[in-house]
């Protein structure tokens, strides 16, 4: 069973066909999509080889789709990392409250032998830690 390429419905209806291959319209959202859908290997080698600075009309030859095609796997993986760099940057703003030290100390305990030394730094204070 198909499914729309838009928004995932599997409500869609018969639309004729173009050079052979069928054609439908999603009754959800009334768009028109394709039979086919294209795997996600195929759409990280596209990214990858624009990645690697390989010309649109060209991967679109090498994936056997077209130009438009590759444009939008590229537009939406560009989307993707605009949230994920978002993410991240807001993960960087979040102030650290509390520092567990447990597993720390026992870790460096287990593995080494003799005194040892480090240095704790949350923002701008240091703290020289002494390991005994």
């Amino acid at each position: 069973m198909k499914i729309c390429t838009n928004c995932g419905s599997r409500n869609y209806y018969k639309n004729g066909s173009v050079k052979g291959k069928k054609r439908y319209v999603c009754r959800e959202c009334k768009k028109s999509f394709g039979g086919g859908v294209h795997s996600q290997d195929k759409k990280n080698k596209a990214i990858y080889l624009y990645v690697l600075n390989t010309g649109i009309r060209h991967i679109g030859r090498i994936c056997g789709v077209s130009s438009s095609v590759v444009i939008g796997w590229i537009r939406k993986a560009g989307k993707l990392i605009e949230l994920l760099k978002a993410e991240v940057e807001e993960k960087k703003k979040r102030k650290i409250e509390e520092i567990e030290l447990d597993e720390i100390y026992t870790y460096v305990k287990k593995n080494t032998t003799g005194c040892q030394y480090g240095l704790l730094i949350v923002g701008n204070k240091s703290v020289l830690l002494h390991l005994k």
